[in-house]
């Protein structure tokens, strides 16, 4: 494992084909200088004249695809996965803001995309690889992103935009992977097509419920007055962080599970799908706050309160997804970057997704390893400018006490009840420490002259 910068991004195009061995150097060079300062524009992310102007000719060249920039790292992704035991396949779909642009052609109409204030963007769907087999769910990258416009026409009649999901599960099936395929999706996955879908492929799937749909019972009943008749099993406590509307507590929750067979769509009542739900419900929530409440349909068995926590459990790493479309959003800033084309946008995107992800797993390294000494994965110079700026007299430091130390110079302060950092203040701490390395080589190299 090596964490530095400079080598994880020539990795992440190794084998890139974009037709032009210029645009294959270019992209390493505006990934490296994105990386260096994520959230600044591009004339601040490359500095140089030249670096300027080769990056707005490679955001305007049409003969970029979106695919081939992100396909690199996907079949990485999809490498490492081959020997795992279970992956998690996280999909959600991100909706990328331009209304403000409005003089950007050739956006899509995102009006009923979540979020969005009817007005134009970018439809990304993504799914992430996580591995929760660990101490600490790791990301490993990557597994599938498609852009969808829904202004332009699609020559099947029959398409809809739920085929979104069930194209993903197409594209990351792998028939020579040994890992075991466990779909993990929000309430746009409550489909019936969407469930068959990952059954076909044999990959499980969990997915929280949206729908009161009919059950194939002895006697038919709704799915919601089925969850409410069911005994409990068990309770947990689960630690709820305050958010607007929602107060900080730790929550009771109730939890109880049951086979069910739902019934397929109006004009195909016949079809049914057998498969497990649970029902989490929190008991006694605090004066004037809803209670938390998860219907979740899986395919995957249960018999046992063990084996349902264990896929609830699962399921709240779905929210890693939502911190990646943070990171494309807030430290990558792309619905601020200003790109007169929707393609231009997409060349754009297709490298700040990456720096997003790599964002993103920043935090992975200092709960993966822990203890592992910072100097053989971190470039020695970059550490010991770190101990110095904290003046801390060791010479070696471990890569979780490297990343605290980082963290705090991003504005983590540490306390007890603020957890572990964040990729935020992570990302703003490696952001200084690299201008503080950046000056040191200037000095050593002998590009400052005093006097």
């Amino acid at each position: 494992m090596n964490i530095e910068n400079g080598i994880w991004i020539k990795s992440q195009f190794e084998g890139i084909d974009l037709k032009d061995e210029r645009l294959n150097k270019r992209i390493n060079i505006i990934a490296s200088n994105m990386m260096k300062n994520p959230s600044a524009s591009i004339p601040e992310q490359n500095n140089v004249w030249k670096d300027i102007k080769g990056a707005y000719r490679f955001f305007d060249s049409k003969q970029i695809d979106f695919n081939e920039i992100v396909r690199p790292h996907i079949d990485k992704t999809k490498k490492k996965i081959e020997e795992r035991e279970i992956i998690l396949a996280v999909q959600d779909t991100c909706y990328i803001t331009y209304s403000h642009h409005l003089s950007v052609n050739g956006l899509s109409n995102i009006g009923g995309g979540r979020n969005s204030k009817n007005g134009k963007g970018i439809v990304l769907h993504n799914t992430l690889a996580i591995d929760p087999l660990k101490t600490h769910p790791e990301v490993i990258g990557i597994l599938d992103q498609h852009i969808y416009n829904r202004n332009k026409s699609n020559d099947d009649e029959d398409w809809k935009e739920t085929k979104l999901w069930q194209e993903a599960s197409q594209r990351i099936n792998d028939k020579n992977s040994n890992a075991h395929i466990v779909e993990v999706m929000d309430r746009e996955g409550d489909v019936f097509d969407i469930m068959q879908n990952c059954l076909n492929f044999k990959h499980d799937y969990i997915i929280r419920s949206a729908y009161d749909r009919w059950l194939d019972y002895p006697s038919k009943i709704k799915l919601f007055d089925f969850i409410k008749k069911l005994k409990s099993t068990g309770v947990v406590k689960l630690d709820v962080r305050k958010k607007q509307g929602q107060v900080a507590r730790k929550a009771t929750l109730d939890i109880s599970f049951s086979e069910i067979k739902i019934c397929g769509p109006k004009n195909r009542k016949k079809e049914i799908i057998k498969c497990n739900v649970i029902y989490v419900i929190e008991k006694d929530p605090p004066k004037d706050q809803e209670p938390l409440e998860w219907i979740l349909l899986t395919s995957i068995d249960i018999d046992s309160f063990e084996e349902a926590c264990q896929v609830i459990k699962w399921y709240r790493h779905r929210w890693i997804i939502e911190e990646y479309h943070k990171c494309i959003k807030s430290g990558c800033k792309v619905e601020e970057k200003q790109l007169k084309e929707e393609f231009r946008i997409e060349n754009f995107l297709g490298v700040a997704n990456i720096i997003a992800l790599r964002l993103l797993q920043l935090r992975d390294f200092a709960r993966l390893s822990p203890k592992m000494s910072a100097k053989k994965v971190i470039e020695p110079l970059k550490v010991d400018i770190l101990l110095k700026y904290n003046k801390i007299q060791k010479k070696e430091i471990s890569i979780y006490e490297y990343y605290r130390l980082v963290a705090s110079m991003g504005g983590f302060i540490g306390r007890k009840s603020d957890g572990e950092p964040g990729w935020q203040t992570l990302w703003k701490g490696e952001t200084k420490l690299m201008l503080l390395v950046e000056g040191a080589k200037l000095v050593l190299s002998g590009g400052v002259i005093y006097g």
